[in-house]
This record gives structure tokens, sequence and C-alpha cells, in this order.
């Protein structure tokens, strides 16, 4: 059966590879990208391709009314960035260097835009119960943050936008919608450089085998990429 599943950060990486994916089985896919005439490769798809700023509420809404009143049977939140893209040097975004604008535009990004969209999507959501994706990163795991992770206002997102999520699942659960975090491996985008283990396709393709597998048994768990649980 057809269903809707809506993405953000769809133009590249892995929001781009789960729009392939979704596109060739059939689903019908809601983008939503910066620059919509940059995201080509998404158009081509077939997906349709809508406007969305995470860093702008007002954008956020606009992107939910685009959407309307149609049931929602996913949506992942893929729309990221760290310090490097508001034009931190690698080596200055350690804890001690990072200025504290910047570490509160990554959270705009990475926490506040997604927490706005689920409340914006709830009663889509909650229509067919569906599932929330919120994307997170295994630096967003305190037990791992300990060993890699240089960049504190990711690695802060991450762990805020895991807490968000199981929030939203206490809250969303009841209602037979089920909200999860996930880490999808480390991958070979322009954020995970070409030295990352894993392709965006073949992330993309794991992670709808993933959640078409989800229970309610696993609303509010952080779990990989591959269906495994990942540490918090």
């Amino acid at each position: 059966m057809n269903k809707t599943i809506v993405i953000t950060g769809a133009g590249r990486g892995l929001g781009l590879a789960l729009a392939k994916v979704y596109r060739a089985g059939g689903d019908t896919v809601i983008g939503g990208c910066r620059v919509p005439k940059n995201a080509e490769e998404l158009g081509a798809t077939g997906a349709e391709v809508v406007v969305l700023d995470m860093a702008d509420l007002t954008s956020v809404a606009a992107f939910s009314e685009a959407i309307g009143e149609r049931p929602v049977d996913a949506l992942f939140n893929c729309a990221g960035v760290d310090a490097r893209n508001f034009g931190i040097e690698d080596a200055r975004r350690d804890a001690m260097v990072l200025d504290p604008a910047t570490f509160e535009a990554v959270m705009r990004v990475n926490v506040t835009g997604p927490y706005a969209l689920v409340q914006c999507l709830a009663p889509n959501l909650r229509a067919v119960k569906g599932t929330i994706v919120n994307i997170s990163s295994q630096v967003g795991s305190f037990e791992v943050a300990r060993r890699i992770g240089r960049d504190v206002s990711y690695a802060a997102s991450k762990t805020a936008l895991n807490m968000v999520t199981l929030k939203q699942s206490q809250v969303l659960g009841p209602d037979g919608v089920t909200v999860i975090a996930m880490h999808p491996g480390w991958l070979k985008t322009d954020m995970g450089g070409s030295s990352a283990d894993l392709d965006p396709a073949e992330a993309a393709a794991a992670i709808a085998v993933t959640v078409a597998a989800l229970t309610p048994a696993q609303n509010g768990q952080f779990i990989r990429w591959d269906g495994q649980l990942h540490p918090w």
C-alpha cells in the first residue's frame, strides 16, 4: 500500500538516499530542502520538493501547511549541520573554543527545528499511527562521546535530540505513534567525509528495512541503522 513519507534534508546525503529508496518502492515522498531549485536529483525521483529551512520556524510552519491534512506514515528528521556549516574551521570546534553563537545556531537546526516540525505534523502522524525517526548520531551518546567527537555543538545537539525523542515518545506512544532516535552509521557524505564506513544508499536501504520492522515496544529507543540498540 502506498505510504506518505516526509523527509527533511532531502536534497542530499542520507535524506536523498532515503527518498530514492521510498520512491523506488512506490511511496509518496515529500522532501524538504532549503533551496528546491538545487535539488534536481530529488525532483528526478518524483518526490514532491518543498522549501524547508529548519533554522526558521516560519519555514517549518509553512512546510507543514504545504503537507496540509495528508496522513503521514513516516517522518524522517534528517536535516542536520555541524559548526563547519557556519564557517568554523575544523580545529576550532571544541568546548573551550567554539563561539556560543555558532553553538546556538547548530542547536536551532538540529534540535529546535525537528522539535517544532513534530509538533506541527503530530495530527498527520496520529491519523495513521505513523513513525517518527529523528536522525541522531553515535556522538549523541554519552558513552560513545567519551571517545570520539570533536564538535561540541554537534554532539550536544544530538544528545538533546535524543532526549526530545524520548519525551515525544511518551506523549505520542499512547496514540500509536512510534518515535525513535537513530544512529544512521558513519556515512560517506559531506559531513561524514570520504573515509566513512557506509555509503548513504546502503544505509538508507537498511534503515527502511529497520523502520518497516519497528514495533510499539521499540517506542522511545535509540537504534542503529541495522536495527540494533545503541547505547545512550
